[in-house]
């Protein structure tokens, strides 16, 4: 399993939230909420012991190591259900059981990728192994049986440093225990009691867990009541030391979350929602940044009394959705009709399995069973996502009535466990196939299927065989090097940040160009780490060499942005009384009646201010440009950033591009014939990309069509006809086809006839 993953892992950084944790791990720096302090001390002990190709990969091998332990541990609680099989159908059955669980679609790509997914689902798996390991010592060696309690008490408690998603094991794993006293009580009236009083000091604590990484006050005081209960019970019953070890226990792997406290006021170079004191780091906990959403609201309106509530349709849309999540597993690369054929063959499988389970071992079957219904069933009605991304655009038409991306890594547990009830099908399948037919054939035939998700999701699941394989690394490095010596950029979401953060953090890429992100800009904290960050030197080494005679001889002083206290607290949105105009030396920008100014918004103007024409202003190309200021005027666009520059329409040096802003045309073409990497992007014919890559394809398609639109204008058709053929590989369109067609049949000049 660990070789299937090695070969498929990404070779760098990916998309989404794996460059913040890279990042976090080697800075020793605080993620977005809920900060996943574990994550980071283990990601940084790991990459400086396993000193094995560059630092994302180390990271990278690191989720697909957590991933195949995992699976070890499902195969070892298969091994277990399938006790008095023959030995050679014990162990495919289980081999099984741990490839299917491993190579499900969502769980191979988790590991193929720096996240938190695959260290909460081998947490998940360890817990489940641990509870049959304590079923097994309660008989054998019963004093013995409260230790393993207490680790699964201390894992569990660990695990919230990492991702919730592990305390869903919580309901599994007190079925278990509480089907195991009832089936198999102590001969002992005395044992017996003390056994329950233990497995509700387990229950509620786990109560407890659940309070603390959700951060809810109420929770933690019905938590509170349950514990003091158990523990009454407990000394009750006579068993006065396991309550306490077990708080004990529980309260040691909560303190993990004092890291975030202690490297807060340390002040790193990452360092979100500053939980430097109770007030923030509760605010981190409680995940505040991101707001909430209730049970009963429609994810697509703020939660309130304005909010018109959760209906059956929006429901069953959410479980639909979750089927669809559930065909991606076992044969993700082929077309929809064979794909969902298979998942059908997969749920048959399955469902078949699950019988078998619970005739063979009820005990484990209700772990599983409860599992699969908590982790899968369970987080449809908790998460109440809005549409999927791909689905129902029919009856929601716009981005924000949907996920910004595909969600099934959070039912990635569910998933898992329905290739172990897909396992124990196989099993059935080859007995009954050995009466019927030579043992061999039904070998055969389990271990064909058992493989086929392996085939059937290689391509699919894989992060380093695709020509997206660095198009997050490739996207921040051509961002950066857009940006001349001690510049600004001006970024928006997740896709054009936490690439940008790795690539100067842990490569040491143009630390001298100062990142804002937009989406932050709104919270005082972030203003305040901007305010006190020091601007970085310019590396002459490690940027393009058009850039060497225009860094000035010194160090500019002092942040980019230069706001007290009082300026921050200030900095609230308002709305204009009347018109006006924002005057920065010759920059001049109208501000109209009504017109509401957000921080960002304003952040954007400070900076103006204070930076232009000292420092180079720009905003990424999938930034908005700041359009909605009415900056078009003012900006050129030059590699894959717009520059900032007053008046540019004014300037002859620049042309006129396709996007209604000036283009730096000879920079641009510098930047994208001999500095840009474009990674695999154009080594096929035509590219399939999943959404996100396929967004930095498009972002990546403009600069061509800006030449290729200034060598027309030029009368230059071989170039024209070059860059615009590279801006159609990235991002096809009719449009820009039929362009492409007419000066290939009619001259370059034809574009500009009347």
């Amino acid at each position: 399993m660990l070789i299937g993953y090695v070969i498929t892992l990404a070779p760098t950084v990916t998309l989404w939230d794996a460059g913040e944790f890279i990042t976090a791990s080697k800075v020793l720096g605080v993620p977005h909420p809920p900060g996943t302090p574990l994550f980071v001390l283990v990601g940084h002990v790991w990459a400086d012991i396993v000193r094995i190709g560059a630092y994302a990969w180390r990271l990278n091998l690191m989720s697909a190591c957590f991933s195949a332990a995992g699976a070890g541990c499902l195969f070892l609680v298969a091994h277990r259900l399938l006790e008095g099989e023959v030995p050679w159908l014990r162990i495919g059955g289980a081999a099984a059981a741990a490839i299917l669980s491993a190579f499900a679609f969502t769980e191979w790509q988790n590991s193929n990728e720096t996240e938190v997914y695959t260290f909460a689902t081998f947490s998940i798996a360890a817990i489940c192994w641990l509870c049959l390991r304590w079923r097994d010592v309660r008989e054998s060696a019963p004093s013995r049986a409260p230790h393993l309690l207490l680790l699964i008490v201390y894992i569990a408690a660990l695990s919230i440093g990492n991702h919730l998603l592990a305390l869903l094991v919580g309901p599994a794993v007190s079925l278990f225990i509480a089907h195991s006293l009832r089936a198999r009580p102590a001969v002992n009236p005395d044992e017996r009691y003390i056994e329950w009083a233990e497995w509700g000091t387990l229950t509620a604590l786990w109560f407890v867990l659940v309070a603390v990484g959700l951060g809810s006050t109420p929770l933690l005081i019905v938590g509170g009541v349950l514990v003091a209960a158990a523990v009454v019970a407990c000394m009750m019953a006579g068993s006065r030391a396991f309550p306490i070890v077990a708080i004990a226990t529980a309260a040691a792997g909560i303190s993990i979350y004092a890291f975030l406290y202690i490297r807060a006021g340390l002040h790193p170079v990452l360092n979100e929602a500053d939980p430097e004191n109770w007030r923030n780091l509760l605010a981190v906990v409680r995940r505040e940044q991101f707001g909430s959403r209730g049970l009963l609201d429609n994810p697509m309106f703020f939660p309130g009394p304005d909010n018109p509530g959760r209906t059956l349709k929006m429901f069953g849309q959410q479980l639909l959705n979750f089927f669809q999540y559930c065909s991606w597993q076992w044969g993700r690369s082929l077309p929809n009709i064979p794909m969902v054929m298979l998942a059908l063959v997969f749920v048959s499988l399955g469902t078949v399995g699950f019988e078998f389970a619970r005739r063979r071992d009820r005990g484990i079957a209700v772990l599983l069973g409860a599992l699969w219904l908590v982790t899968g069933l369970g987080l449809v009605i908790y998460m109440n996502f809005k549409a999927g991304f791909s689905l129902f655009w029919d009856q929601y038409a716009t981005m924000d009535q949907h996920e910004v991306r595909e969600r099934d890594y959070f039912f990635v547990v569910s998933f898992q466990i329905w290739g172990v009830f897909a396992a124990f099908g196989l099993v059935r399948l080859v007995r009954w196939l050995s009466h019927v037919a030579p043992a061999r054939l039904g070998i055969a035939v389990a271990s064909l299927i058992a493989l086929v998700p392996f085939a059937a999701n290689f391509t699919a699941a894989s992060r380093r065989h695709g020509p997206d394989a660095t198009v997050a690394r490739d996207f921040a490095y051509n961002l950066v090097q857009s940006v001349e010596p001690y510049g600004v950029l001006f970024a928006y979401g997740d896709n054009d940040t936490f690439p940008v953060w790795y690539l100067q953090e842990v490569e040491g890429i143009r630390q001298d160009v100062t990142l804002i992100n937009l989406s932050l800009a709104n919270l005082d904290w972030y203003l305040s780490q901007l305010a006190s960050r020091p601007t970085r030197p310019f590396d002459p080494a490690r940027a393009p060499a058009i850039y060497r005679t225009l860094a000035p001889p010194q160090l500019p002083a002092g942040p980019v942005l230069r706001l007290t206290p009082q300026d921050i607290e200030g900095m609230q949105p308002l709305r204009m009384s009347d018109d006006g105009v924002f005057r920065s030396g010759n920059f001049e920008l109208p501000v109209r009646k009504g017109q509401v100014l957000r921080t960002s918004d304003q952040v954007i103007l400070y900076t103006i201010a204070q930076d232009l024409p000292t420092r180079p202003i720009t905003f990424g190309v999938s930034s908005g440009r700041g359009s909605w200021l009415g900056l078009d005027p003012h900006l050129v666009f030059q590699g894959l950033v717009f520059r900032v520059v007053p008046r540019a329409d004014s300037t002859r040096r620049f042309l006129r591009g396709v996007q209604r802003t000036m283009l730096d045309s000879t920079r641009t073409r510098v930047l994208v014939d001999s500095v840009f990497s474009w990674g695999k992007l154009f080594e096929p014919d035509s590219l399939v990309l999943e959404p996100a890559a396929q967004q930095v394809a498009t972002s990546f398609s403009v600069p061509f069509l800006e030449l290729g639109n200034a060598a027309a204008l030029r009368g230059d058709q071989p170039r024209a006809l070059y860059y615009l053929r590279r801006s159609y590989h990235l991002n096809p369109s009719p449009t820009l086809a039929g362009v492409i067609r007419r000066i290939e049949t009619e001259g370059v000049q034809s574009l500009f006839r009347r």
